[in-house]
């Protein structure tokens, strides 16, 4: 196989399988609490986007020695996922939320000037990083562990 195939594939493996195992996780915690689960919505237990950015990051950090400026710049990706998830998105999300209440008790709901609603993208509270980012260290570390089997 091509070295530069190998390279993408250490980095796209385990951010694929980070966020397999995130949304695996998401869907039986929604079956537990018998909530609708929509396989492409935002937000909720844990966060998917932080699960894949930290197993990459795990990942590159042990290949890497924790050393080097591409685990740094790894480190700073993953940080600043994180922080947009539980930062910047939530609060979109709620204010969202808010619009679509104005609108709701602003016009009846056959006004024909109503608008349509916004849709709501919603961020991640500060739990829901932190198991994403267990998982992602979790995924990256085995994967880690098992990437000589595979491209051996």
């Amino acid at each position: 196989m091509p070295a530069i195939i190998v390279e993408i594939l250490r980095i796209a493996l385990p951010m694929a399988f980070g966020w397999i195992t995130a949304q695996a996780t998401k869907m039986i915690i929604f079956a537990i609490r018998r909530q609708p689960l929509d396989l492409f919505c935002s937000g909720g237990m844990p966060s998917t986007h932080t699960a894949s950015t930290i197993a990459v990051v795990t990942h590159i950090a042990i290949t890497e020695n924790f050393k080097g400026s591409i685990f740094a710049l790894a480190l700073l990706f993953g940080i600043v996922t994180a922080f947009d998830a539980c930062n910047v998105r939530l609060q979109c999300g709620r204010v969202t939320e808010k619009v679509n209440d104005l609108i709701d008790k602003s016009f009846a709901s056959d006004d024909p000037e109503k608008p349509e609603k916004l849709k709501v993208i919603k961020g991640h509270t500060i739990p829901e990083v932190l198991v994403g980012a267990v998982i992602g260290v979790v995924v990256g570390t085995v994967f880690w562990l098992i990437e000589g089997k595979i491209f051996a």
